[in-house]
């Protein structure tokens, strides 16, 4: 399986990064890597193949697809079943913004286009993308956008079955940090 990441700008060709089921499969049933469950989803950070590490920078005009898809040639799919987005949440890590005393309410209109019936602004400044019909998140950055940097957290699950046949869905979270600007760095 694979998560697919279109960042779909001129500059930019689509990002396909790969979750390594095997040793995910491994891992959660040999460790306690967390509960696995909606409230405390497992990191898969270390399962995710960002190629050499580096999330892109998302400049503006930029339209954001995530989905999950499944890959064919993975043998792994018939233990790990029933792939399924949960949602992908924004959050602000940067100091501009976080040093301030107040939580910016209507902050995330400067950044992204929010009129979306997918699209949730929670009071303490999280923004939550809840998947469409299609299992896609899709958020658009605006034509100018202010310096942000930002925690791009993609929750989903799966379901895993045990050697005695147990089967239960187990819920991971990926959260990489990404910068978002008008003029991105030129190595981005």
């Amino acid at each position: 399986m694979f998560i697919k990441i279109d960042i779909k700008t001129q500059k930019n060709s689509p990002n396909k990064f790969l979750v390594n089921l095997k040793d995910l499969d491994a891992a959660v049933k040999a460790c306690y890597l967390g509960l696995g469950t909606p409230y405390q989803p497992i990191p898969v950070d270390n399962f995710v193949d960002l190629d050499g590490n580096l999330f892109p920078g998302i400049p503006a005009k930029s339209k954001i697809t995530i989905k999950l898809h499944s890959e064919n040639s993975n043998d792994y799919l018939y233990k790990l079943s029933d792939p399924k987005l949960v949602c992908c949440k924004v959050k602000n890590v940067g100091r501009k913004f976080n040093d301030k005393n107040l939580v910016a309410i209507n902050y995330w209109k400067k950044v992204f286009k929010c009129k979306s019936k997918n699209i949730f602004r929670a009071p303490e400044g999280t923004l939550f993308i809840s998947p469409n019909r299609e299992g896609k998140c899709i958020i658009s950055t605006r034509k100018k956008v202010p310096n942000t940097f930002v925690e791009y957290s993609i929750m989903f699950s799966l379901i895993i079955e045990h050697k005695d046949g147990f089967k239960r869905r187990y819920y991971f979270i990926l959260d990489p940090v990404v910068r978002i600007s008008s003029n991105p760095p030129k190595d981005s």
